[in-house]
């Protein structure tokens, strides 16, 4: 069951108007109220995006205010206030240029030919969304399996029901590099254990091909090194550090600051 419905309203909506974005990871947990709402789409997919969840969050996550962040590589954070659950904010996150280190990999356009619609909402089949896992949660240098908690439930259920989706997402959304590795890994994981030779190998095929995205790489050490001194946006502060978390007496502050900082802050 659904324990926050408004969230799914409103995604369930926003997927109707925009027919090229979709939740490429962790749909199931954001739909129980924990953590953000990971979605992706083509970078020239976000002005309608914006628009739309402004027009659909006050009636569908009845929010009041929405903040805009623009401050992190290749993503649009959207923030919305809605006062019925603060101290908790709800973090909408439409990412253009997903990455596995410095390099790019899953390009929304890729993404959707591995999609579905769930109930109206549009997400990744449940092998690709395997493949996510083990991309960001499993690969190692050592190729030692670090999955664990819900994202090993959630490699196990995608690759019990939908092996063929983890397969075709291994040979679509990775780097060459990676990906005949990357599929010998799935076909032990799958029969239920691990490769470390080919672990390993996933992850230095990802790492080799940062070089050829100067671009792209460049932004995520720029973003990166934001964060290491202290420099990043109140927003992003908010969410790594404070779980998303302010209080209704400090919530004036920080709008305040987030004005301050460059957001763009709406009353809805």
């Amino acid at each position: 069951m659904t324990a926050d419905p408004g969230r799914a309203a409103f995604l369930r909506e926003l997927c109707g108007r925009q027919e090229d974005l979709l939740v490429w990871k962790h749909l199931d947990r954001s739909l129980e109220g924990r953590g953000d709402l990971d979605a992706a789409a083509p970078r020239r997919c976000l002005p309608g995006i914006v628009a739309d969840a402004r027009l659909l969050a006050r009636d569908g996550l009845q929010a009041s205010i929405m903040i805009c962040c623009e401050h992190v590589a290749d993503k649009q954070l959207l923030f919305f206030v809605r006062p019925k659950l603060l101290p908790q904010l709800f973090e909408f996150d439409v990412c253009t240029g997903p990455s596995r280190g410095l390099a790019p990999w899953a390009d929304p356009h890729d993404m959707l030919d591995l999609a579905v619609l769930d109930d109206g909402i549009r997400r990744l089949r449940p092998g690709a969304e395997a493949i996510v896992s083990i991309v960001y949660h499993g690969l190692s240098a050592l190729g030692t399996d670090r999955l664990r908690g819900d994202e090993r439930d959630i490699v196990r259920r995608g690759l019990d029901r939908d092996l063929d989706g983890a397969l075709a997402a291994c040979r679509t959304l990775p780097p060459i590099e990676a990906r005949a590795s990357l599929v010998r890994l799935i076909r032990r994981v799958s029969e239920g254990s691990w490769s470390r030779r080919d672990a390993a190998a996933a992850w230095f095929g990802f790492a080799m091909t940062g070089p050829r995205h100067p671009g792209f790489t460049g932004r995520r050490i720029a973003f990166r090194w934001r964060i290491a001194t202290g420099r990043d946006c109140v927003m992003g502060r908010l969410a790594r550090r404070h779980d998303r978390q302010v209080s209704a007496d400090g919530l004036a502050d920080v709008l305040r600051v987030a004005r301050l900082d460059g957001h763009e802050v709406v009353s809805l």
